[in-house]
């Protein structure tokens, strides 16, 4: 149970991360912020990671052809980079809560993705897929015939990029170990943003920085910190399929932060829209018979 509640606690975290994220937008740019966001991760991550390696045993671990450590922390870092430019980006324009609930989509969008890898696609994956995009549509569409709002279509985009850093950890993590390779993603992911902040001439000084101190902190510390250390740790007890349920949960956490700390509220048609997107989540994970393989599978499956 305990390692269930530690995944919950991540969600929790992650969840609440939206609201400061969409908080610190008033103060620091999205480049500057997730620069430092992921620069103080990495800080908080190392003497954890120094700490496990001190009291544990060391672990060999297969080695996967032509990809050495740095080379997958910069593959992850980039896409790590893209998909968290897209979602701070995109929360200026949105809300905590959709950004949330948006974000949330990868768990959907991984199956199909996953069929590249390999990876089988079922019945609910398309029936939970189906649900899901209904939901979308009543809950990023407005009834009075407007478009789309332009940070919502930002945090789809992001999704995305999430769904491919999801696959890409699941490829590389058997090979080198999962802190190694976090505190990697975070630097080069750090040292992107800041590229880009030059390059957009983003400001950044003390004042700026103490003025988002208070998000800041909570998203390094806290969301990227803390959340994936207690990631790491639960899903070495948790199955697959359940930890990203329980994951899944920070979609109506940041719903609810964003209602308790910044006053956000849902339409009635926005409301329906979140239901029917959280169902069509949940029912993403439930097992099934498959419906679609681009490669050969077994029976068993």
């Amino acid at each position: 149970m305990k390692y269930r509640l530690m995944l919950l606690a991540a969600a929790l975290f992650w969840g609440g991360a939206f609201v400061a994220q969409r908080v610190s937008t008033d103060t620091m740019g999205p480049f500057a912020f997730n620069g430092l966001r992921f620069w103080l991760g990495a800080v908080v991550i190392t003497p954890i990671a120094l700490w496990m390696s001190r009291y544990s045993h060391t672990r060999t671990y297969p080695r996967l052809p032509h990809i050495p450590l740095p080379v997958a922390c910069i593959i992850l870092g980039s896409v790590l980079f893209t998909g968290a430019a897209f979602q701070q980006v995109g929360i200026i324009y949105t809300t905590a809560s959709k950004a949330g609930f948006i974000t949330a989509l990868y768990i959907v969008f991984v199956p199909f993705l996953g069929l590249f890898l390999h990876n089988p696609l079922r019945l609910s994956h398309v029936t939970g897929c189906s649900v899901a995009l209904i939901g979308l549509y009543l809950f990023a569409f407005h009834s009075d015939g407007q478009p789309i709002n332009f940070g919502d279509i930002l945090e789809l985009i992001g999704a995305v990029f999430w769904t491919a850093h999801i696959l890409l950890i699941g490829r590389l993590a058997p090979y080198f170990s999962g802190i190694a390779l976090s505190i990697g993603q975070f630097l080069v992911c750090g040292a992107l943003n800041f590229i880009a902040m030059i390059l957009v001439s983003e400001p950044l000084s003390w004042a700026v920085i103490t003025a988002s101190a208070v998000p800041l902190l909570y998203c390094g510390i806290l969301s990227s910190g803390a959340g994936f250390t207690l990631q790491v740790l639960a899903q070495k007890k948790v199955p697959p399929t359940e930890a990203s349920l329980l994951c899944s949960f920070e979609m109506i956490f940041s719903a609810l932060a964003a209602f308790l700390f910044i006053g956000e509220i849902m339409t009635q048609r926005e409301f329906i829209g979140c239901i029917l997107m959280s169902i069509g989540i949940f029912a993403a994970q439930i097992p099934s018979r498959i419906v679609f393989s681009l490669y050969p599978v077994h029976k068993q499956e």
